[in-house]
């Protein structure tokens, strides 16, 4: 016959015996359900009530490289990279006025700038034609409390650097266009623009990335304005946003 003393220590004993028991402690509880769940698809989750998988990322974007241009080369052929000003995280590369991967890119050529202050003609290499910027009026303003925008055209028309619109009669309706407004930095190949308005004042033309939700679709596009608080104010809606980028010559 077993004492009181031999009794206690029994049932002591197999209570310990439990409670080191993996199996016994894991059976049933919440934790041992997560380390299970956590290798089951998004519709056996469902079935157990459990919440779906966090989803994975997909991508990581990168931030657009920097380079020198070469000196020794008195034209520049190459591609402009598009990324968000905030982050740097590329976005695509320039397609006229669209922004696309990088096999859909324009090949742009452009002269060799000793300093970016000493502006230039951006043009597309298959057909040598400039882009521009273009408006359908003469006398159009672009700068500061202004939410208008320019179009990016091609034309043959070409503008000396600091002069006003030119009528550019190729094109129908007439448009009225200015060529040499591009700056490009050799030391690190970042693009900047600048618009000259009819009273002879210059401005900066800034870029924005016009990002439209369609369903799942979206397609980007590049706005140019004057005022990015302004144009943001004005035409940003639920489908579209529009973020501020720089523009990059890369040789990649």
């Amino acid at each position: 016959m077993f004492s009181l003393l031999q009794v206690l220590s029994l049932i002591l004993a197999i209570a310990t015996t439990s409670l080191a028991s993996p199996g016994l402690l894991i059976r049933g509880s919440p934790t041992a359900i997560m380390n299970e769940a956590r290798g089951l698809t998004n519709a056996e989750r469902f079935q157990r009530g459990l919440p779906p998988l966090a989803p994975r990322a997909l991508y990581n974007p990168t931030r657009v490289r920097r380079d020198s241009l070469p000196s020794s080369s008195p034209t520049i052929v190459a591609k402009i990279a598009v990324s968000y000003k905030d982050t740097g995280a590329a976005v695509g590369y320039m397609r006229g006025a669209s922004v696309n991967t990088e096999s859909f890119a324009t090949i742009f050529s452009f002269r060799n700038p000793p300093s970016a202050s000493d502006l230039v003609e951006l043009n597309d290499y298959s057909s040598g034609q400039h882009y521009v910027f273009a408006a359908y009026t003469d006398g159009y303003y672009v700068g500061p409390g202004s939410d208008d925008s320019l179009m990016l055209s091609t034309s043959p028309l070409s503008t000396p650097a600091g002069s006003p619109q030119e009528p550019d009669y190729t094109k129908g309706p007439t448009q009225y266009s200015e060529s040499t407004v591009w700056s490009i930095d050799p030391s690190t190949g970042v693009v900047e623009a600048y618009w000259v308005n009819q009273d002879g004042s210059r401005d900066q033309v800034y870029f924005l990335a016009s990002t439209t939700q369609i369903g799942v679709s979206t397609s980007t596009l590049l706005a140019f304005t004057g005022d990015v608080a302004a144009y943001k104010a004005q035409y940003s809606s639920s489908s579209r946003t529009y973020n501020e980028v720089t523009l990059t010559v890369t040789f990649s």
